[in-house]
Protein backbone atom coordinates (compact mmCIF):
# COMPACT_ATOMS: atom_id res chain seq x y z
CA UNK A 1 0.00 0.00 0.00
CA UNK A 2 1.31 3.50 -0.69
CA UNK A 3 0.44 6.33 0.89
CA UNK A 4 -1.71 5.25 3.71
CA UNK A 5 -3.30 6.70 5.91
CA UNK A 6 -3.99 5.19 8.70
CA UNK A 7 -7.56 6.31 11.05
CA UNK A 8 -6.23 5.80 14.78
CA UNK A 9 -9.28 7.74 15.94
CA UNK A 10 -11.00 5.74 18.93
CA UNK A 11 -8.99 2.83 18.17
CA UNK A 12 -8.47 1.42 21.35
CA UNK A 13 -12.29 2.04 21.98
CA UNK A 14 -13.56 -1.34 23.30
CA UNK A 15 -16.68 0.00 25.36
CA UNK A 16 -19.50 -1.63 23.44
CA UNK A 17 -16.78 -4.74 22.24
CA UNK A 18 -19.12 -7.66 21.15
CA UNK A 19 -16.75 -10.13 22.88
CA UNK A 20 -17.25 -12.09 19.31
CA UNK A 21 -14.58 -12.17 16.38
CA UNK A 22 -13.31 -13.36 13.51
CA UNK A 23 -10.47 -15.14 12.79
CA UNK A 24 -7.34 -15.05 10.45
CA UNK A 25 -4.80 -17.67 11.41
CA UNK A 26 -1.74 -17.68 9.67
CA UNK A 27 0.97 -20.08 9.56
CA UNK A 28 3.66 -16.80 10.05
CA UNK A 29 2.19 -14.41 11.48
CA UNK A 30 2.23 -13.75 15.97
CA UNK A 31 0.80 -10.03 16.24
CA UNK A 32 1.14 -7.82 19.07
CA UNK A 33 -0.76 -4.95 20.84
CA UNK A 34 -0.03 -1.70 19.84
CA UNK A 35 1.62 -2.65 16.40
CA UNK A 36 0.58 -2.18 13.24
CA UNK A 37 0.30 -5.19 10.81
CA UNK A 38 -0.20 -4.85 7.28
CA UNK A 39 -2.02 -7.50 5.09
CA UNK A 40 -2.86 -8.73 1.83
CA UNK A 41 -6.08 -10.29 1.85
CA UNK A 42 -6.71 -12.80 -1.42
CA UNK A 43 -8.33 -15.74 -0.29
CA UNK A 44 -12.48 -15.58 -0.90
CA UNK A 45 -13.37 -16.54 2.54
CA UNK A 46 -10.96 -13.65 4.05
CA UNK A 47 -12.46 -11.59 1.49
CA UNK A 48 -15.78 -11.67 2.99
CA UNK A 49 -14.31 -11.44 6.47
CA UNK A 50 -12.98 -7.83 5.66
CA UNK A 51 -16.07 -6.99 3.71
CA UNK A 52 -18.63 -8.32 6.86
CA UNK A 53 -16.43 -6.46 9.35
CA UNK A 54 -15.95 -3.21 7.69
CA UNK A 55 -18.80 -1.53 8.69
CA UNK A 56 -18.81 -3.11 12.09
CA UNK A 57 -16.31 -3.77 14.70
CA UNK A 58 -13.60 -3.48 12.04
CA UNK A 59 -12.06 -6.02 15.09
CA UNK A 60 -10.20 -9.10 13.32
CA UNK A 61 -8.25 -11.87 15.57
CA UNK A 62 -5.21 -12.79 14.18
CA UNK A 63 -4.30 -16.53 15.26
CA UNK A 64 -1.53 -19.10 14.66
CA UNK A 65 -1.70 -21.77 12.82
CA UNK A 66 -0.13 -25.21 14.55
CA UNK A 67 2.08 -27.09 12.97
CA UNK A 68 0.78 -29.48 10.35
CA UNK A 69 -1.91 -27.29 9.48
CA UNK A 70 -1.17 -27.81 5.41
CA UNK A 71 -2.95 -31.13 5.95
CA UNK A 72 -6.44 -29.26 6.53
CA UNK A 73 -5.80 -25.73 5.88
CA UNK A 74 -9.37 -25.41 4.41
CA UNK A 75 -11.24 -27.56 7.06
CA UNK A 76 -9.82 -25.02 9.68
CA UNK A 77 -6.83 -26.76 11.14
CA UNK A 78 -5.89 -26.21 14.65
CA UNK A 79 -4.78 -22.89 15.97
CA UNK A 80 -3.29 -21.86 19.04
CA UNK A 81 -5.65 -20.36 22.02
CA UNK A 82 -3.90 -17.07 22.90
CA UNK A 83 -4.00 -14.29 19.65
CA UNK A 84 -3.56 -11.18 19.40
CA UNK A 85 -6.92 -9.22 18.00
CA UNK A 86 -6.26 -5.75 16.04
CA UNK A 87 -8.84 -2.87 14.03
CA UNK A 88 -8.64 -2.17 10.64
CA UNK A 89 -7.28 1.54 10.80
CA UNK A 90 -6.00 1.19 6.60
CA UNK A 91 -8.24 -0.48 4.00
CA UNK A 92 -8.03 -0.61 -0.02
CA UNK A 93 -10.82 -2.69 -1.85
CA UNK A 94 -8.58 -3.59 -5.21
CA UNK A 95 -10.15 -4.14 -8.94
CA UNK A 96 -10.26 -7.91 -8.51
CA UNK A 97 -11.84 -8.61 -4.91
CA UNK A 98 -8.79 -8.62 -2.74
CA UNK A 99 -7.87 -6.28 0.01
CA UNK A 100 -4.95 -4.36 1.48
CA UNK A 101 -5.68 -3.38 5.21
CA UNK A 102 -3.54 -2.64 7.61
CA UNK A 103 -4.48 -3.34 11.65
CA UNK A 104 -3.44 -1.87 14.73
CA UNK A 105 -3.29 -4.37 17.44
CA UNK A 106 -5.64 -3.96 20.34
CA UNK A 107 -5.11 -6.35 23.22
CA UNK A 108 -4.39 -10.21 23.65
CA UNK A 109 -7.09 -12.55 23.53
CA UNK A 110 -7.84 -16.76 24.71
CA UNK A 111 -9.88 -18.03 22.52
CA UNK A 112 -13.38 -19.51 24.19
CA UNK A 113 -15.12 -21.16 21.70
CA UNK A 114 -15.68 -20.74 18.07
CA UNK A 115 -19.53 -19.96 17.62
CA UNK A 116 -19.42 -20.42 13.81
CA UNK A 117 -17.30 -22.18 11.00
CA UNK A 118 -18.00 -20.89 7.78
CA UNK A 119 -17.04 -19.09 5.66
CA UNK A 120 -14.67 -18.10 8.51
CA UNK A 121 -13.70 -19.17 11.82
CA UNK A 122 -15.80 -16.67 14.44
CA UNK A 123 -14.79 -17.07 17.96
CA UNK A 124 -16.01 -15.77 21.58
CA UNK A 125 -13.34 -14.76 23.32
CA UNK A 126 -11.61 -13.34 26.69
CA UNK A 127 -9.75 -10.27 26.16
CA UNK A 128 -6.50 -10.95 28.42
CA UNK A 129 -4.97 -7.63 30.41
CA UNK A 130 -1.15 -7.64 31.01
CA UNK A 131 -0.31 -8.28 34.77
CA UNK A 132 1.92 -6.02 35.94
CA UNK A 133 5.45 -6.36 37.68
CA UNK A 134 6.72 -4.24 40.84
CA UNK A 135 10.02 -3.91 39.28
CA UNK A 136 9.04 -3.06 35.50
CA UNK A 137 11.28 0.54 35.48
CA UNK A 138 14.74 -1.49 36.18
CA UNK A 139 13.56 -4.13 33.33
CA UNK A 140 13.03 -0.97 30.94
CA UNK A 141 15.75 0.67 31.73
CA UNK A 142 17.94 -2.31 30.93
CA UNK A 143 16.62 -3.19 27.66
CA UNK A 144 16.93 0.40 26.62
CA UNK A 145 20.76 0.17 27.39
CA UNK A 146 21.05 -3.11 25.26
CA UNK A 147 19.45 -1.60 22.27
CA UNK A 148 21.18 1.65 22.89
CA UNK A 149 24.71 -1.29 22.46
CA UNK A 150 23.22 -3.09 20.11
CA UNK A 151 22.84 0.26 17.65
CA UNK A 152 26.36 1.55 18.46
CA UNK A 153 28.12 -1.83 17.49
CA UNK A 154 26.52 -2.04 14.13
CA UNK A 155 28.05 -0.27 11.37
CA UNK A 156 27.40 1.56 8.62
CA UNK A 157 26.36 -1.36 6.14
CA UNK A 158 24.69 -2.90 8.75
CA UNK A 159 22.39 0.32 9.43
CA UNK A 160 19.25 -1.75 8.62
CA UNK A 161 19.63 -3.94 11.09
CA UNK A 162 19.44 -1.40 13.77
CA UNK A 163 16.69 -1.22 16.42
CA UNK A 164 14.74 1.46 16.11
CA UNK A 165 11.82 2.08 18.75
CA UNK A 166 10.94 4.45 21.43
CA UNK A 167 13.02 3.42 24.92
CA UNK A 168 10.56 5.61 26.56
CA UNK A 169 7.55 3.01 26.13
CA UNK A 170 5.94 1.49 28.97
CA UNK A 171 7.67 -1.75 29.48
CA UNK A 172 4.60 -3.65 28.27
CA UNK A 173 4.55 -1.28 25.22
CA UNK A 174 8.51 -1.93 24.81
CA UNK A 175 8.23 -5.54 24.89
CA UNK A 176 5.56 -6.47 22.41
CA UNK A 177 7.12 -3.60 20.05
CA UNK A 178 10.59 -5.84 20.95
CA UNK A 179 8.72 -9.00 20.02
CA UNK A 180 7.37 -8.03 16.63
CA UNK A 181 10.20 -6.28 15.47
CA UNK A 182 13.27 -8.75 16.59
CA UNK A 183 11.99 -12.49 17.67
CA UNK A 184 12.34 -14.69 14.20
CA UNK A 185 11.05 -17.45 15.29
CA UNK A 186 7.51 -17.75 15.30
CA UNK A 187 7.06 -20.49 17.87
CA UNK A 188 9.02 -18.68 20.29
CA UNK A 189 6.96 -14.76 19.52
CA UNK A 190 3.61 -16.59 20.27
CA UNK A 191 5.53 -17.99 23.31
CA UNK A 192 5.84 -14.06 24.21
CA UNK A 193 2.40 -13.09 23.16
CA UNK A 194 0.98 -16.10 25.38
CA UNK A 195 2.35 -14.52 28.13
CA UNK A 196 0.79 -11.64 29.99
CA UNK A 197 2.85 -11.30 32.63
CA UNK A 198 4.95 -7.95 31.54
CA UNK A 199 8.36 -8.81 33.58
CA UNK A 200 8.33 -12.37 32.40
CA UNK A 201 8.56 -11.14 29.16
CA UNK A 202 10.93 -8.03 29.72
CA UNK A 203 13.34 -11.31 31.00
CA UNK A 204 12.83 -12.85 27.28
CA UNK A 205 13.21 -9.98 25.69
CA UNK A 206 16.31 -9.47 27.61
CA UNK A 207 18.03 -12.78 26.92
CA UNK A 208 17.52 -12.44 23.19
CA UNK A 209 19.34 -9.07 23.44
CA UNK A 210 22.16 -9.99 25.44
CA UNK A 211 22.59 -13.24 22.93
CA UNK A 212 22.41 -10.75 20.01
CA UNK A 213 25.16 -8.89 21.70
CA UNK A 214 27.23 -11.56 22.52
CA UNK A 215 26.90 -13.16 18.69
CA UNK A 216 27.68 -9.74 16.94
CA UNK A 217 30.54 -9.28 19.89
CA UNK A 218 32.47 -12.99 18.73
CA UNK A 219 32.10 -11.92 15.29
CA UNK A 220 33.54 -8.54 15.70
CA UNK A 221 36.45 -10.29 17.52
CA UNK A 222 36.90 -12.83 15.16
CA UNK A 223 37.16 -10.15 12.05
CA UNK A 224 39.45 -8.35 13.85
CA UNK A 225 41.62 -11.40 14.19
CA UNK A 226 41.81 -12.34 10.68
CA UNK A 227 41.93 -8.45 9.54
CA UNK A 228 45.62 -8.63 12.15
CA UNK A 229 46.74 -11.81 11.00
CA UNK A 230 46.40 -10.68 7.21
CA UNK A 231 47.98 -7.44 7.90
CA UNK A 232 50.67 -9.23 9.37
CA UNK A 233 51.38 -11.52 6.79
Amino acid sequence: MTNVTLDLKDVMNLQNFSGIIPLFPLATVVFFPHTLLPLHVFEPRYRQMVTDVINNERIIGMALLKPQWEKSYYANPPIYSVACMGRIVSSEALEDGKFNVVLYGLKRVKVLEIVKDLPYRLARVKILEDVQGTNEEAYRERIAELISRWNRMLGKEQESHKINIDTELTLGNMTDALASLIVSNVFEKQELLEEDNVQERGEKILNNLETRLEIISLTSKKRNQIIQKRNLN
